[in-house]
């Protein structure tokens, strides 16, 4: 599902009850929250719909948002560990909409109980942080990252099988052959077959980049490994270059290095 039918699925949830909406910035390199003060404001603005709830003669919306900041505040400290710059939560009383979202993307901390959710800032992010492609290339593997909104979608590994000569998804039942070729051999196999190999791969990842709707790619690896794929790809598809070797470090570090480098 694309970010703007899932928005749209979200906006068309109504729940004559209530929806919480909570945005919550927990951007740790905010000199703001270096002392965990998302903690602080989480607290407070918890505090203000629980004097909100209590002071309700509605006995039935009482209760269910007193059990959505309940389940929301145990979410969010289960999930702390994971937190980047941005954190979401969606939830309607009946139980039938519940959207949390870990973003690289920052956000103003607010807190909304409605009669539907409160999706501008999902919106505004939409729009500066389209469905986007990011493939980093490290020569025999390559990696597919979808992300929208800061966050992580779906990742794709792809790697060469030097038996079966062709690119295997390593989500594939069929795992990549074993093979026992020495280092050396594979570089001069390489060297000697990577402007075929390259684009096979290319027409893959072009799948890909059509099948996800994306808005784009940017390619990530080290100036060779860049020039010899970028070259095969559709340079419509192609919104940027970062010549560093960051396939070695977890995706969400990748995505922040594009963002920060290309789109902030």
């Amino acid at each position: 599902m694309t970010i703007s039918k899932e928005i749209q699925k979200i906006k068309e949830k109504k729940d004559d009850i209530g929806v919480l909406t909570i945005y919550l910035s927990t951007d740790i390199s905010d000199q703001s929250q270096t002392r965990g003060e998302w903690k602080i404001r989480l607290k407070n603005g918890m505090n203000h719909l629980e004097d909100y709830a209590k002071n309700s003669e509605n006995k039935e919306e009482k209760k269910a948002l007193k059990n959505l900041l309940e389940k929301a505040h145990t979410h969010i400290y289960d999930k702390q560990k994971d937190m980047q710059k941005s954190f979401v939560i969606m939830a309607s009383a009946d139980g039938e909409l519940w959207k949390v979202k870990v973003l690289q993307a920052p956000v103003e901390t607010s807190f909304h109980w409605e009669k539907q959710a409160e999706t501008e800032q999902l919106e505004q992010l939409k729009d500066e942080y389209p469905e986007t492609g990011i493939i980093v290339t490290q020569q025999r593997d390559v990696t597919f990252i979808e992300a929208a909104l800061g966050e992580i979608r779906d990742e794709k590994t792809f790697t060469w099988d030097l038996k079966k000569e062709d690119w295997v998804d390593y989500q594939d039942p069929s795992p990549p052959s074993a093979t026992d070729t020495s280092h050396d051999d594979f570089q001069r196999r390489f060297e000697e077959n990577k402007h075929r190999w390259y684009k096979s791969l290319a027409s893959l990842l072009t799948k890909e980049i059509k099948n996800r709707n994306l808005d784009g790619v940017y390619l990530v690896g080290s100036k060779s490994a860049t020039g010899d794929l970028g070259q095969h790809l559709d340079q419509t598809h192609l919104k940027g270059t970062i010549t560093k070797n960051l396939g070695s470090k977890p995706s969400h570090e990748i995505l922040n290095e594009v963002y920060n480098d290309k789109i902030r």
